[in-house]
């Protein structure tokens, strides 16, 4: 019996039970396993589910339990997980320095890295210093970054061409008043949480930083009193100050508050991203697809290197805990999502943009707005906002929601970012 046990489990896991070095034989049980995954379920609902039942009809030895929380409350959920050394076996994080500050709760997949992600466009993003050949901690799946979306009936209305939207700075702050004269909020806009960080700032700073000045954000080199990041942040400030975005921008969420501002028809612009809940597949159906437009954010500074790039990363990252007793059962699943059955689930109902580059192109949508998209990801750049760690990403929504309400100056605001630069562990060791 001994022997046949032996038999089916390398018949059914050997490739999984070796991917980590560290790993050992935690899953022999009776029955099923069971996983606990934690995600702020990127893609959907629906996705999930299709995730849930086919992982499952192909692993029958293994089953999935989801614990689904809101984006925004997602770092609170996780926190107390990662304290205790306890919880989900395989969790998600943003690519970069938000999985990079959390590194201690993953186990590394360490040689291995490479095969299991051996089909993706790009991996980096889970590893340190965006550097393969450094410690990996989970799988990608989906590619991300920023657009600008627009209601082109709102255009319309406020006596704008629709087929031409803003380009420049000067033209979007002419385009914002034509839109306030019309009745409608100009861009729809939220500042709490993460979102200033990840969706906004990067779009701005593309047009100040270099590739260089981006990686010095990572190793924590660049000053936040540097004139490039001051120039960032009073842009930041200009687009509310302005009167650009509605009035309770300071207040709420971009997630599900902001976005929903401009699927009801409300706003003229959105600031997201190309994969996940708000990208172009959602408000194409809430505001139609033949309605719905997307561009890149209007230039500030046309002869900066960086200012017709796409801000690329890849989405969120799935790892094993270290704490996990069910390791094994977590490379198969973590592997498996790397794989083109999902990269096909991700395309079909998820409608982001895969990574496995076997997905059968034949499945791609067709929608205007996703082929437009396709256009901006082939001149990709680094993301700046995924350089951010922790402490500056809150340092951010935080002075974005004072500077809006007049509590607080731009130089203030870069004087509390480089505080919390100086606060945050990974970029201390770094510099």
């Amino acid at each position: 019996m001994l022997r046949r046990k032996i038999a089916g489990a390398l018949a059914a896991g050997l490739a999984a039970a070796t991917l980590l070095t560290a790993c050992g034989g935690d899953d022999a049980a009776d029955g099923p396993v069971t996983l606990k995954v934690l995600t702020w379920e990127p893609g959907g609902t629906e996705y999930w589910a299709q995730v849930k039942t086919a992982f499952e009809a192909g692993h029958p030895d293994i089953k999935l339990d989801m614990e689904a929380v809101p984006f925004d409350r997602y770092p609170e959920v996780q926190g107390p997980y990662i304290t205790s050394q306890s919880g989900p076996d395989v969790m998600a994080n943003n690519a970069g320095l938000e999985l990079f500050d959390r590194r201690g709760a993953y186990e590394p997949l360490g040689e291995r890295a490479a095969e299991i992600n051996k089909d993706l466009v790009t991996y980096s993003g889970a590893c340190e210093g965006f550097d393969t050949s450094k410690p990996c901690y989970g799988v990608p799946f989906s590619y991300q970054g920023n657009v600008l979306y627009y209601n082109k009936s709102v255009l319309t209305a406020a006596g704008l061409d629709p087929e031409n939207p803003p380009a420049t700075w000067a033209d979007f702050a002419a385009a914002c008043d034509a839109v306030k004269k019309s009745g409608k909020t100009c861009l729809a806009l939220g500042l709490s949480g993460t979102f200033p960080a990840y969706w906004d700032f990067p779009e701005i700073a593309r047009n100040y930083l270099t590739e260089d000045d981006i990686r010095g954000l990572l190793a924590g080199t660049l000053s936040w009193t540097d004139p490039k990041l001051v120039a960032s942040l009073e842009k930041l400030a200009e687009i509310t100050t302005s009167g650009w975005t509605n009035s309770n921008a300071p207040s709420i969420t971009m997630l599900p508050d902001g976005a929903d501002i401009f699927q009801r028809g409300d706003a003229a612009f959105a600031g997201t991203i190309i994969s996940d809940a708000v990208n172009w597949e959602a408000f194409g159906k809430a505001l139609g697809d033949d309605n719905l437009g997307v561009t890149r954010w209007p230039v500030i500074n046309p002869d900066a290197p960086l200012a017709q790039k796409f801000s690329g990363i890849e989405g969120a990252v799935y790892g094993v805990t270290k704490w996990s007793e069910k390791k094994q059962a977590g490379l198969e699943f973590i592997s498996w999502l790397a794989g083109k059955e999902n990269g096909e689930l991700w395309v079909r109902y998820g409608k982001g943009q895969p990574l496995n580059n076997t997905v059968d192109k034949a499945l791609l949508p067709t929608s205007p707005s996703f082929l437009k998209i396709q256009e901006f990801v082939a001149q990709p750049t680094l993301h700046a906002g995924v350089m951010l760690s922790g402490p500056e990403t809150d340092a951010l929504a935080r002075g974005w929601q004072q500077v809006t309400l007049g509590q607080l100056t731009v130089d203030k605001w870069a004087e509390q970012m480089q505080q919390a630069l100086e606060r945050s562990p990974t970029k201390r060791q770094g510099r």
